[in-house]
């Protein structure tokens, strides 16, 4: 069996020290671990253990360590717990240095959760941002793009409508005023959809407000050129 499988086991067994079938295990299994120098201070495969491990079995290890504290779980003393056990200097000295080890890979573990933490949050606020701007673009651009069919329609309607009067009279005349006066609602309808559509892109909780100055000169123009084009029809 490698070092890495053997520590692995030593971790798994300190994660589920709590469990009280392994904890009474714990003392014989230090034991013969304070024997095996090269298990103890392998730093790179210990490392490669508590950095693969799950985050649910990364807290008990923690708890186990005295790195984090849990209301129903006291945390292991495992100095004092090796001044009870009978080990020369030299086999403490071992436990010692792997103990030190897992506590400095918990500690770096955590540093770099905490750090993807906040790079995902990043990420996700920068993509949350990209997302917006491009939908308002597109939004904006499809008001835009809708507005220029709207106006090119509406000049080639005028265009159709002079290109029809060959010789001009007071009831021609008057068709153009009333189709104009008419035209100019629709075509204010027209744009302010696009603008509210447009707000809507921004803020979809936004209520867009027609200026009523603004609709009042505009309803007027389209009246007075309507009422122009029916008298001009009526006694043309």
């Amino acid at each position: 069996m490698n070092h890495k499988s053997l520590i692995y086991d030593i971790i798994d067994l300190f994660v589920n020290f709590y469990d009280g079938e392994k904890s009474e295990k714990l003392e014989s299994f230090l034991y013969d671990l304070s024997k095996r120098e090269h298990i103890c201070k392998n730093y790179s495969a210990t490392s490669k253990v508590i950095y693969s491990l799950d985050p649910e079995n990364l807290e008990k290890l923690e708890i186990f360590c005295g790195i984090n504290s849990n209301d129903s779980i006291s945390s292991f003393n495992f100095e004092g717990y090796l001044d009870s056990m009978r080990l020369n200097e030299k086999d403490k000295d071992n436990l010692q240095h792997f103990e030190r080890h897992i506590v400095l890979s918990c500690l770096q573990r955590q540093y770099i959760d905490d750090i993807t933490k906040d790079v995902s949050t990043e990420v996700d606020n920068a993509k949350s941002k990209v997302t917006r701007i491009y939908s308002e673009f597109v939004g904006i651009l499809g008001v835009f793009t809708a507005l220029s069919f709207a106006l090119m329609g509406s000049v080639q309607v005028f265009s159709n409508i002079l290109n029809n009067i060959n010789n001009p009279t007071i009831g021609n005349i008057g068709y153009v005023l009333i189709v104009g006066g008419i035209y100019l609602i629709l075509i204010y309808l027209v744009i302010m959809t696009l603008f509210i559509g447009m707000g809507k892109v921004f803020n979809k909780d936004s209520k867009y407000q027609f200026d009523k100055c603004f609709t009042g000169c505009i309803i007027s123009v389209s009246g007075v050129l309507i009422a122009f084009g029916l008298v001009f029809v009526c006694f043309g």
